[in-house]
C-alpha cells in the first residue's frame, strides 16, 4: 500500500503544481468549480475522488480565520460554504485565496495535504508556519452541505486542460496505482 500513496500523493502534487499555470486565476475563490476540476483530472488518472463539503480555518496564535459555514446570510452567487476535493488519503483545496481577500493573510493558492488517518472532526491539517496552521473540519451539524452547481462544459474544459499538462510531464494513469 505504501507504493500507492507515493504515487497518489506525486499525482496530487503535480496537480496542485500546475493548477494556476492551467487554470485563470479569477477562479481562485471558487470553491465548487475548483473543486470538481480537481476531482475530474484524479478520476481520469485512476484516483476515487470526492467532493467534501467543508469548513477551513488558518489558525494564527491569538486569533482563527475560518471559511466556509461561518453562519452567513444567503446573498445570491455567494454560498456560506466550503467544498474541496478528497480521496482516500488526499485533499487538494485549490481556493485557499479567500484568506488573502478576505483576512489579508498569506497561504497557498493550492494545499495538497493528507487526510487525518484516524475518525476526527478534522479531515486534513497542514503547517505553513511555526505560528500559522491550515485545518479542514467537517461542517457543523445542521449546516446546509449542498454546494451549488457549476457549469459542467467549464468543468470539463479546465480538467483537460489540466490533464493534457500533466500527461505531458509524463503521468499516465498508472500513475496513480
Amino acid at each position: 500500500m505504501a507504493p500507492k500513496l507515493e504515487s497518489e500523493q506525486a499525482l496530487v502534487d503535480a496537480l496542485a503544481h500546475a493548477f494556476y499555470e492551467v487554470v485563470d486565476t479569477k477562479y481562485r475563490t471558487a470553491c465548487t468549480l475548483t473543486a470538481s476540476v480537481s476531482c475530474m483530472v484524479l478520476r481520469h488518472f485512476g484516483l476515487d475522488a470526492q467532493l467534501a463539503p467543508c469548513q477551513v480555518w488558518c489558525s494564527l496564535p491569538h486569533h482563527n480565520y475560518v471559511v466556509g459555514f461561518v453562519g452567513n446570510a444567503p446573498q445570491d452567487g455567494k454560498w456560506d460554504g466550503h467544498v474541496v476535493c478528497t480521496t482516500g488519503k488526499l485533499l487538494v483545496d485549490a481556493s485557499l485565496f479567500h484568506f488573502q481577500q478576505e483576512f489579508s493573510l498569506e497561504t497557498p493558492w493550492v494545499a495538497a495535504v493528507q487526510r487525518i488517518p484516524v475518525p476526527s472532526q478534522m479531515i486534513a491539517r497542514h503547517e505553513l508556519a511555526a505560528d500559522q496552521t491550515l485545518k479542514w473540519l467537517y461542517p457543523p451539524p445542521e449546516s446546509d452541505t449542498r454546494y451549488p452547481e457549476v457549469p459542467q462544459t467549464l468543468v470539463q474544459e479546465l480538467a483537460g486542460r489540466l490533464i493534457e499538462r500533466l500527461q505531458a510531464q509524463g503521468l499516465t494513469s498508472q500513475a496513480a496505482g
